[in-house]
């Protein structure tokens, strides 16, 4: 079915036949014609509800393989773009395991037309009702139709042209022009990908459960042959550079001494040929994630390194040509109100971009000009940058982006920074080999839902979905005076709060805040949530609190601008939080009412839970379990060692003890630490990446059950695009 007429959702003008969305303020945008397909279909049989298959076979002629994402793409697309204009109403429903449903009524600038109820054209004679214009015949009124929108079309086309704006273009560029290729399908995850300079080799790294991380090389003109195993023994690699002659390998190296539990890092050159390795410098790794590249002359590396200290943390260069040469840093060194994380020379070796994170709701990619030190920000409003790479002609970069555990391709031009919607899903480190401009990028989707945990005691058990489908839910909490499970889905395009009772059942959508929402806790009298989200600038978080019987939602008053997971004192009239200063980060009481603040500990408490009105229990990074008395001046005593408690979010007080979460070498642990007789309990054992590593967990003392969100060990492959290009 093909609309021939415009219509109106909110302030939005939709116009099929140009597929365009006018705003309110003249401000026309062009759509994919998929995604305007999708939205009139919808608006055509508004207000029933449209099964998925329907909208495929209509939309897609039945191609369930295309279809099925692309219909969940599209939808998601609309819902982001018409947002803006109807800010209070939700565009578009999701009817769970059936399909969609338009909640706007849509305004018919005239009579509806399709092929569906027009005439057929052999009826010239036909006229169209509740016109103003005399009547013309149906097939000469059309044509002048067609001919006023090509026209319209073509000047949209040159505005668009000549006056720029930021606005993401969503035309698919890539996954029908050009093929895809599967580099790597081994079991686990393939990571990383670093391509050699002629695009014939390719290093990645290798993750399995219960297995070391190490690098493998892989010869893509001879797929049949196994991976080459680079590095060895009890290692984790990192991230990984050649160098630009296609002789050197360049990455740090985690050693792991498991006897002292002490961790080193290493800078390594690993002659690729020889197989000959070389330590170059110290760095520092804390984090699952490592960043590095070298400059086009071969001449400096640069590398991102970790610290808990902010003045250690950051961008480094190491010149490669003077052997007793120290790292020099690069990124800001004192009062920075954000991190440098990832960086790419460009191929001239003129600039470096550098993704760059203010929050955790907030990272962009900034162009740093290596001569002046003059930064430019390249990306508009971005979530979660997760990789980036220079197309060997310098004109643009391609990267990642992550919102709300959702991963597309984008592409931006340096000159005008347009950017292009690549149509790649669950896209993340893209890498362009120099020479031969193939573009090799991971594909990874992750899989997050909320499961419960049996303790018996007597019967082994095992995790149960408690809430699964094809979205993501995360972070669970449970109210024993409700007696409801408050959470949050990605399931309408945003992280929104959801309740729902103890069986994953009765589920309702609390908020429509359309951003990303993180670590629901609920009051101790089960009447309010509190929860983190951006502000509505999106420059700071903010600590919102809902109340659930009428649905209102407040901001927490307060001058900070970063927080850790709220909690509740112990009288629900103040929040516990960690509070992210320059200087230093630690748990702060602040009243919901006033906002006053008082600052609770002095050794870098992470998270902190009230077990009476006095008593503090708190983390400190892996740094074992602490407890403070909040209302006298005697130090934190620390209750549980580290080498013992190393959860610092996963665990849950109850009767005189916690359940908590441990990672092994080749297994996750539930134990229960008892206070009174300071004595451990394994409770269960299972696979890895069970719990979600910085997930909490919730205990229902009625069932004697754990609430937690659950995870599994990813798949993910390396993909190549062979000599990618823009149309």
């Amino acid at each position: 079915m093909k609309l021939a007429r415009s219509f109106q959702i909110g302030s939005c003008l939709v116009n099929p036949l140009e597929y365009t969305v006018t705003f309110a303020n003249d401000d026309k945008q062009s759509m994919q014609p998929k995604f305007i397909d999708v939205l009139s279909y919808l608006a055509s049989h508004y207000p029933r509800i449209i099964p998925r298959d329907e909208l495929i076979d209509e939309i897609w002629q039945g191609n369930g393989y295309v279809g099925k994402k692309a219909l969940t793409n599209a939808v998601w697309n609309l819902r982001k773009n018409l947002t803006p204009a109807c800010p209070d109403e939700e565009v578009i429903e999701t009817i769970r395991n059936v399909g969609y449903r338009l909640l706007i009524e849509p305004q018919w600038q005239g009579e509806l037309a399709t092929k569906e109820n027009s005439p057929a054209s052999s009826q010239a004679t036909t006229t169209i009702e509740n016109s103003a214009e005399p009547a013309l015949p149906v097939k000469t009124k059309y044509s002048n139709y067609i001919m006023t929108s090509v026209v319209a079309v073509f000047i949209a086309l040159l505005s668009n042209y000549l006056f720029f704006t930021d606005k993401k273009d969503q035309t698919d560029h890539t996954a029908d022009a050009q093929e895809v290729s599967r580099i790597t399908k081994e079991p686990g995850s393939e990571l990383y990908a670093s391509p050699s300079p002629d695009g014939k080799f390719i290093v990645y790294k290798s993750l399995k459960p219960e297995k070391p991380s190490h690098l493998f090389l892989q010869d893509i003109s001879q797929p049949q042959l196994p991976a080459k195993q680079l590095t060895f023994g009890a290692v984790k690699a990192g991230q990984s550079v050649w160098s630009n002659d296609g002789k050197y390998l360049y990455f740090p190296q985690k050693n792991i001494n498991i006897d002292s539990k002490k961790n080193t890092c290493s800078l390594i050159r690993l002659n690729v040929r020889t197989n000959q390795s070389k330590v170059l410098s110290h760095c520092i790794t804390k984090k699952s994630y490592s960043y590095i590249d070298i400059s086009p002359d071969n001449k400096v590396l640069a590398y991102h390194s970790y610290s808990e200290s902010p003045d250690e943390t950051g961008i480094y260069f190491l010149f490669l040509d003077d052997e007793n040469a120290e790292p020099i840093r690069l990124s800001c060194l004192q009062a920075c109100d954000y991190e440098d994380l990832d960086m790419a020379f460009s191929p001239d070796g003129k600039h470096i971009a550098i993704s760059r994170r203010f929050n955790r709701f907030s990272e962009n990619i900034f162009l740093i000009n290596l001569a002046t030190k003059e930064a430019t920000q390249l990306t508009p409003d971005e979530e979660d940058i997760v990789g980036f790479t220079w197309h060997p002609s310098g004109e643009y970069i391609v990267y990642g982006s992550q919102h709300a555990d959702v991963r597309n391709a984008y592409a931006i031009h340096i000159s005008n920074k347009r950017i292009t919607n690549l149509q790649l899903k669950t896209f993340s480190f893209p890498a362009f080999s120099k020479k031969s401009a193939a573009l090799f990028y991971q594909q990874r989707d992750e899989d997050y839902h909320i499961a419960s945990l049996q303790l018996n005691g007597t019967v082994a058990a095992s995790p149960f979905p408690v809430i699964q489908s094809d979205f993501n839910h995360h972070y669970p909490d449970y109210s024993a005076v409700a007696q409801k499970l408050i959470y949050v889905s990605n399931e309408s395009g945003f992280y929104e709060l959801w309740l729902a009772d103890i069986n994953g059942e009765n589920r309702e959508k609390l908020t429509n805040l359309k951003q990303t929402i993180r670590y629901p806790k609920w009051s101790f009298d089960g009447k309010k949530v509190a929860f983190i989200a951006p502000s509505e600038q999106g420059d700071k978080e903010k600590i919102y609190l809902i109340d659930i019987a009428s649905k209102k939602i407040s901001v927490l008053p307060s001058d900070f601008e970063r927080f850790n997971r709220p909690t509740w004192s112990f009288d629900d009239k103040s929040i516990i939080s960690a509070v992210f200063d320059h200087d230093y980060t630690d748990l702060f009481q602040i009243d919901i009412t006033t906002g006053e603040s008082r600052r609770l500990t002095y050794n870098g408490g992470q998270y902190g839970v009230m077990i009476s009105a006095d008593t503090l229990l708190y983390t400190r990074d892996k740094r074992g379990l602490w407890q403070k008395n909040i209302n006298d001046e005697s130090p934190s005593v620390n209750i549980i060692r580290g080498k013992i408690f190393s959860a610092t979010y996963t665990w849950v007080y109850h009767d005189g003890g916690i359940y908590y979460r441990q990672n092994k070498s080749k297994y996750q642990q539930v134990a229960f630490y008892d206070f009174a007789s300071k004595t451990r309990k394994s409770l269960a054992r299972l696979p890895l990446k069970t719990f979600e590593n910085l997930g909490p967990i919730a205990f229902i003392a009625k069932y004697n059950k754990l609430i937690f969100t659950a995870s599994h060990f990813p798949q993910a492959d390396i993909k190549r695009i062979e000599n990618f290009h823009l149309h």
